[in-house]
């Protein structure tokens, strides 16, 4: 029998596939910068009977990387819900639920995309691809050298640091999300790796030559 955790777990990840990728294919209308109604939720008949507004708010409060934000619509006043950051639905829209970054004073600390080993060979001759997802994701790196809440999983092993300063230069939009997640749809979907700075091999702290 699966304990509380272990549930709202599951919920998690059934509420963050829903909220980036399945809410149009589920029936709900999506709006331009993410957010689905919550009555919409409770009301469906695959999500009403897992969800209530009680639980929706739990997993909200608790979600370690801060991957949902609740609102109160600012016309309606009806409770709405979305995921910060890794949509593959067309219709959000970046420009609708993004901090738009235009300047490097914006981003002092670096900008990393965390991948594996097993990856970089494609990376440092193809670049970094969005694939199914709208835009292709960077964490920010503190003082100390840690990445913020979300960003990249905490097991990744080889850390891509972005050329924020050419980015801009080239006219590539950059946003950050309210969790402070960094997101880039980069040229035809793909970043290029002339816009690394450089690559570190994140166990031994040596850089990678690409």
């Amino acid at each position: 029998m699966m304990t509380q955790k272990q549930s709202n777990v599951q919920l998690s990840k059934q509420l963050s596939w829903l909220l980036r990728h399945g809410a149009e294919k589920e029936g709900f209308t999506m709006q331009p910068d993410g957010y689905v109604c919550v009555a919409d939720i409770l009301q469906h008949p695959r999500y009403g009977a897992h969800y209530s507004k009680e639980k929706l708010r739990e997993i909200v409060a608790t979600d370690a990387k801060q991957r949902y934000q609740l609102r109160l619509n600012p016309v309606t006043g009806a409770e709405e819900i979305r995921a910060n950051q890794g949509h593959s639905l067309r219709a959000v829209q970046a420009e609708a639920c993004m901090e738009r970054i235009n300047d490097i004073s914006q981003l002092p600390d670096p900008v990393v995309h965390g991948t594996y080993y097993k990856n970089w060979e494609h990376i440092k001759t193809e670049g970094l691809k969005r694939l199914t997802r709208n835009h292709i994701h960077f964490a920010i790196l503190s003082g100390e050298g840690k990445a913020e809440v979300s960003g990249f999983r905490s097991d990744c092993q080889v850390l891509i640091y972005l050329d924020v300063a050419k980015v801009l230069a080239d006219q590539l939009e950059l946003y950050r999300s309210s969790n402070n997640v960094i997101l880039c749809a980069g040229v035809a979907g793909c970043i290029p790796p002339n816009y690394f700075q450089r690559v570190v091999d994140r166990r031994t702290g040596k850089p990678l030559s690409f």
